[in-house]
């Protein structure tokens, strides 16, 4: 019953008048906001025992690489070439400092001493998020040697930005894993219906146009995210509630701008 008001509720939202919020305002308003929300969720991940601190960071990191990948669309629009070397040797040299954090966080794994808790998943996407760091490391270095020496080097942009946006995806992964068993399909579905989207889409210069379309989706996650953690018998860590309590109050104060 509660289920379905809250359905009700939802469906309530889309047909009501929604307006359109433009870049300006994204950027200035709303923006900032999502960026709250994103820090807040990680921070409150962490709260989950062995769940580890460092892979937080290594997120981050993936996601700066939007801007470099972008780059080189850009100059090379269908093949690597000469003219975006550069960003492909810095984009390289970047994926050399996230391998540094995914090896020391691999030394640093260990079997979980927690009865509700078994970092195996992960560990295994960890290493499988490693495995692709290492292909991707491997095609740029060789299109940067053959492009020095000034052959010739058919190999299509779109297979960098393809594998730059399935390190996003094998990361994402890799934090759902982390996750404890009794709450991981709350989160992964959150995660990917609500912070992986926005944390793609927030760096584009049309992220207000995504927020325009997908605003009740997004709203409909965070509210089943909230509602499955506070009103059902789910005991959540020590120090979540709060976490939980600031990205709601924020989502809200972003929902003014769109009813």
């Amino acid at each position: 019953m509660k289920f379905l008001l809250f359905l009700f509720i939802f469906l309530s939202l889309q047909v009501h008048a929604q307006k359109t919020v433009g870049a300006q305002t994204f950027q200035g308003n709303i923006r900032p906001i999502l960026s709250g929300i994103l820090s807040d969720f990680y921070q409150m991940i962490t709260l989950f025992p062995d769940f580890p601190k460092d892979l937080v960071s290594i997120v981050d990191e993936i996601d700066d690489l939007h801007g470099e990948k972008e780059l080189i669309r850009e100059k090379c629009p269908r093949n690597l070439e000469i003219a975006c070397l550069e960003n492909i040797t810095n984009l390289r040299n970047r994926l050399v400092g996230v391998q540094a954090k995914t090896l020391a966080l691999i030394s640093r794994q260990k079997m979980s001493s927690s009865l509700h808790m078994n970092p195996l998943a992960g560990i295994r996407t960890t290493n499988e998020f490693m495995l692709e760091l290492e292909d991707i490391k491997g095609s740029l270095d060789n299109a940067a040697l053959i492009l020095k020496a000034g052959a010739s080097l058919k190999m299509p942009t779109y297979h960098v930005v393809k594998k730059i946006d399935e390190l996003s995806t094998f990361v994402s992964l890799t934090v759902v894993e982390y996750i404890p068993f009794t709450y991981q399909e709350d989160f992964r579905n959150f995660y990917f219906n609500f912070i992986h989207p926005v944390q793609q889409q927030i760096s584009k210069n049309q992220n207000y146009e995504f927020m325009n379309r997908n605003i009740n989706t997004l709203n409909f996650a965070l509210n089943l995210l909230n509602q499955n953690l506070t009103k059902r018998n789910k005991k959540t860590p020590e120090g979540m509630a709060p976490y939980l309590s600031v990205i709601h109050n924020r989502w809200n104060s972003i929902l003014r701008f769109y009813f």
